[in-house]
């Protein structure tokens, strides 16, 4: 199999991290990828913020814990599970992870999203090939408008002009699911088969 396709399917979220940070060559090379990622016209308008500080990844981490856990939880949101989560005992964002990036542009930008996310999927992926663990957080974009949030990141350099559009974690893994989920039915739609219905379908 390619290697590329292989590296792809065998990638997995990982929620368990030993606590040795990964070394500044592994790093570079994260961003790297990052920054080759397309953007809507190519305009290279998002950027990453890398929080290594035990210290304020602990302060990121209690903010988020009380943020989240005072929230209302509304039945069907995907904030619903984080809001269960954050009221936990021993509660981490990221699950103790010793590097945490996270994507941020403009906030009126039509394409800040997908440039964000497509950035954040070549880390994901480059994490895998380097033997890294890596998982997609939405806890500070969830919470990107909070003053306390914004005013950490903004220690790192977010903008005002600018919101949080998801980050991820990475660290040596300290397990791995060996085997993927199912993956669901019904998600792949082919135009050949569509109109293979419509021309099969008899004339009323």
């Amino acid at each position: 199999m390619n290697e590329t396709i292989k590296t792809i399917l065998s990638r997995r979220s990982i929620r368990a991290y030993e606590p040795r940070r990964i070394s500044d060559k592994e790093l570079e090379t994260l961003l790297e990828c990052a920054l080759y990622a397309p953007t809507g016209g190519n305009l290279q308008n998002s950027r990453f913020l890398v929080i290594q500080s035990p210290a304020l990844m602990e302060e990121l981490n209690q903010v988020i814990r009380d943020e989240l856990s005072s929230r209302e939880i509304v039945e069907g949101e995907m904030m619903a599970k984080g809001i269960r989560r954050a009221r936990q005992e021993g509660y981490h964002f990221i699950f103790h992870a010793p590097t945490l990036i996270t994507a941020v542009a403009p906030k009126n930008h039509s394409n800040s999203m997908a440039n964000c996310c497509m950035g954040l999927e070549n880390i994901l992926i480059a994490a895998e090939s380097l033997g890294l663990g890596a998982c997609f957080s939405n806890q500070p974009h969830w919470l990107t408008d909070v003053p306390v949030v914004r005013e950490i990141f903004g220690r790192l350099g977010l903008r005002e002009e600018e919101d949080i559009f998801g980050s991820v974690s990475v660290g040596y893994p300290a397990m791995r699911p060996q085997k993927a989920a199912a993956r669901k039915e019904g998600r792949i739609c082919l135009d050949r088969d569509v109109l293979k219905e419509v021309q099969e379908k008899p004339c009323i």
